[in-house]
């Protein structure tokens, strides 16, 4: 073989080398490449307090977050908050950040990125609903330093990249929700009433007991009588819906006091193979202002507006509970007993 014939030969190899590289990772001209090390979203940065919405798809299921005066808003959840650190680690992220390594351009090797069909379609609009930033979320990896590197595609870059600084995100509503509920320090509680028991502790102790204990019962360990106000003093929610009046009875009423005046009902429902709750607040001055809740450290200096305020919250929303707190709260006497054996 001559050798001005080799070289055709070695050229042709080449260029069908490039070829396939080409349609595996070829970059698109029209596009722009970036590179390492520059940030994510071009200019973010200077325009993302400029974001008025946020929307998130994924399969069939969306979310749009509302900012209003300085407040986020699910609007899939009829304007329930959105929970403001979550958004806020959600915008820093993004502006925050940067290119660590460039990946596949072919869009038939997305899915093992977690892109295309099953990528997070996500855009942050300002208040012309303009997208500043607009992008394919997929698979998360998490860093032996505890930093997450996730797979992200533009319809302007010419291939996927493995970028930094991206929070953890979901397209379900109730995943952005503010999920504090109630926040009452567990020193004021008094009394836990469910039905046919109430576990009472006095001022200033630890230990609950069961009151109007009948002759050979036996109360449960402190700690399982102290669940109730446990769960209450910080009572999280997992959905929410906005429902005045549920066409079902409850199931159970759980109605709670404390020695500074306030006064909690908390109604139980059973929904859709779930429990959620009902809350309504009221403010007693009568043991406040027989000097018991000046003690207490944690009482609020106004009691009727603190119970203003969780009205406000709370009234015409039902929440959902986990499953741990609905077993607590829909507990009967029993429970908070000891059972015998048949020798006792």
């Amino acid at each position: 073989m001559s050798q001005r014939l080799t070289n055709i030969l070695g050229y042709l190899t080449l260029i069908a080398i490039l070829g396939a590289i080409w349609v595996m990772f070829g970059e698109d001209p029209a596009r722009d490449q970036g590179a390492r090390g520059e940030a994510t979203f071009d200019g973010l940065s200077d325009r993302v307090n400029n974001a008025a919405a946020i929307t998130i798809n994924q399969n069939g299921v969306s979310t749009r977050l509302n900012k209003v005066k300085g407040n986020w808003y699910v609007i899939e959840r009829d304007g329930y908050p959105a929970d403001r650190a979550t958004v806020h680690d959600f915008l820093r992220g993004l502006a925050l950040s940067e290119r660590r390594e460039p990946k596949t351009a072919n869009e038939e090797r997305f899915d093992k990125l977690g892109l295309g069909d099953n990528a997070l379609d996500i855009k942050v609009l300002d208040g012309d609903d303009t997208a500043i930033a607009a992008f394919e979320m997929g698979t998360r990896k998490d860093s032996p330093n505890g930093r997450s590197l996730t797979y992200i595609f533009q319809e302007q870059d010419t291939r996927s990249w493995l970028v930094s600084g991206l929070t953890e995100t979901s397209a379900d509503p109730a995943w952005w929700l503010d999920t504090n509920v109630l926040d009452i320090a567990e020193s004021r509680f008094a009394s836990v009433t469910y039905g046919d028991v109430t576990i009472s502790r006095a001022l200033g102790d630890d230990k609950y007991t069961i009151e109007d204990l009948a002759e050979g019962e036996a109360m449960q360990a402190d700690w399982q009588l102290r669940d109730p106000a446990r769960v209450l003093s910080n009572l999280n929610l997992d959905d929410v819906r906005k429902i005045a009046n549920p066409i079902t009875d409850p199931v159970a009423v759980v109605r709670v006091a404390t020695y500074d005046g306030l006064r909690l009902t908390v109604t139980l429902y059973n929904l859709e193979n779930a429990t959620w709750v009902q809350i309504a607040a009221r403010y007693d001055g009568a043991l406040a202002d027989a000097g018991e809740g000046g003690v207490l450290p944690d009482a609020p200096m106004d009691g009727e507006a603190e119970a203003e305020t969780i009205n406000e919250r709370t009234h015409g929303w039902l929440f959902k509970l986990s499953d741990y707190d609905a077993k607590v709260l829909t507990r009967g006497r029993a429970d908070f007993l000891e059972s015998k054996t048949d020798e006792e």
